[in-house]
């Protein structure tokens, strides 16, 4: 009875320290990737709550969301599981956690480069005195192009797709063809194809984000091989 007793003592203290390992993980992961709990939340279709609670170590996920766990950080199960020597998660901070302040840096550098381009080419095409052409419309033109590195910084730091940069990339686009092509006949009616770009962006920005996407690719992919 005393060795009995001594056995699940152990695998108390184990299970503990398994719990304490996942919720150490699962926060190291996280934040490693940029996410908030919200933003985990979503992809699991879980509260922040629980999310907190697993962190904290209350409560533990099931399987197949730890297996969703591992496929959202992008390892193993077994590494999601397994401890972590504090030396390697140092090396992986170090590493990877850039401040975002430099980040922002490089995203301002990419602005001001286009804005440099594009203030050049305006001077010199009012040296050169180019006819029937507007050399003020090559700062619209490059409104677009500004949008998207825009949508791209927000994309790779915070891992999902914003849908104001999107939709805005899309409407500046349209009103550059606009302004463009406005001698032509009936093409107001270009907005239309703005509206529709719109509904599509709001549906690939939920997919994309609620990790949908992902699951369609796949079962696409499987009954393709079949």
């Amino acid at each position: 009875m005393e060795n009995l007793s001594q056995e699940l003592e152990l695998n108390q203290e184990e299970d503990f320290a398994n719990k304490d390992i996942l919720a150490q993980n699962i926060a190291f992961f996280r934040k490693k990737m940029n996410m908030s709990q919200t933003d985990l939340a979503k992809h699991l279709q879980y509260s922040n709550k629980n999310i907190s609670k697993w962190e904290q170590g209350e409560t533990t996920p099931d399987v197949f969301t730890v297996k969703k766990l591992a496929h959202i950080f992008g390892v193993s199960v077994d590494t999601l599981l397994s401890p972590i020597a504090s030396e390697s998660k140092e090396a992986i901070k170090t590493k990877s956690a850039v401040p975002f302040r430099y980040k922002l840096y490089i995203l301002l550098l990419v602005e001001s480069i286009l804005f440099l381009l594009t203030c050049t080419a305006f001077f010199i095409l009012k040296a050169v005195d180019v006819k029937n052409f507007n050399s003020a419309l090559l700062f619209l033109y490059v409104s677009p192009i500004m949008t998207l590195t825009v949508f791209i910084f927000e994309c790779c730091i915070k891992k999902k797709v914003e849908l104001i940069s999107l939709s805005l990339f899309g409407w500046l686009l349209i009103l550059c063809f606009f302004i463009t092509f406005v001698y032509i006949n009936n093409i107001e009616y270009l907005f239309l194809v703005g509206f529709a770009y719109q509904f599509l962006a709001i549906a690939m920005t939920q997919l994309i984000n609620s990790g949908k996407i992902i699951k369609i690719n796949k079962i696409l992919i499987k009954r393709t091989k079949k």
